[in-house]
C-alpha cells in the first residue's frame, strides 16, 4: 500500500478509532503523508493531542526540501486551530513562516505561503494578512504564473470573496 492510501485510511479511520488510526500514521513512511494523516487524527484525539501535534512537526521536518516543510506545516495549523488551540497554531505558523524564507524559487514560496494563507485564515484576520504580506512581499518581483495566481487567490481570500479551501480535513 503507497503512502497516500495510508493517508486515507487512517484519515478514515480517525473519526471513529484515533488510537487505531496513530498506530497507521505511523507505518506511514512518506512525511509529507504521514503530516497529513497526524493532522486529521489530531482532530479526533480526545482530550490534550499534544503529543499528536508532535508527531506531526516531527514529521514535517523530515521532509526532503524545503518547500514540502513549509507546506505540510499548514495541515497542522488548521488542525490545531480546528482543536481551539490557537496559541499553538500560532506558534507554528510563525514557525513556518520562518521556514518559507528559504523556500526557492520565489513561485515555490509562493504555492507553501498560499497553503499556509488557508490555515492561517482559521486562527484569524491579523495572522491571515500576515501571511498574505509575506506572500506579497514574495511574489512582489516575480511574474510566474504560480506568483500570479497565488496572489490572485490570496487576494479573494482576504476580499472573501471565496472561501478557504477545506483540503485539511480527510488529507488530501
Amino acid at each position: 500500500m503507497n503512502s497516500t492510501h495510508q493517508r486515507d485510511r487512517a484519515c478514515r479511520l480517525a473519526q471513529r478509532d484515533p488510537r487505531k488510526a496513530l498506530e497507521l500514521a505511523r507505518q506511514i513512511t512518506d512525511p509529507w503523508f504521514r503530516v497529513q494523516a497526524l493532522a486529521e487524527i489530531l482532530m479526533h484525539t480526545p482530550g490534550d493531542p499534544g503529543g499528536v501535534a508532535r508527531l506531526a512537526s516531527d514529521a514535517a521536518v523530515e521532509c526532503p526540501d524545503d518547500y514540502q516543510r513549509t507546506a505540510v506545516r499548514a495541515w497542522e495549523i488548521a488542525a490545531l486551530a480546528g482543536r481551539d488551540r490557537m496559541d499553538e497554531a500560532r506558534q507554528v505558523l510563525k514557525a513556518a513562516l520562518r521556514q518559507s524564507r528559504s523556500v526557492t524559487p520565489s513561485s515555490s514560496r509562493a504555492e507553501a505561503l498560499l497553503l499556509l494563507l488557508h490555515a492561517a485564515l482559521r486562527i484569524g484576520p491579523q495572522d491571515a494578512k500576515r501571511v498574505f504580506e509575506d506572500l506579497a512581499c514574495a511574489c512582489a518581483h516575480d511574474g510566474h504564473w504560480r506568483c500570479k495566481r497565488a496572489l490572485r487567490m490570496a487576494s479573494l481570500l482576504r476580499e472573501r470573496k471565496c472561501e478557504p479551501r477545506q483540503f485539511f480535513r480527510g488529507g488530501s
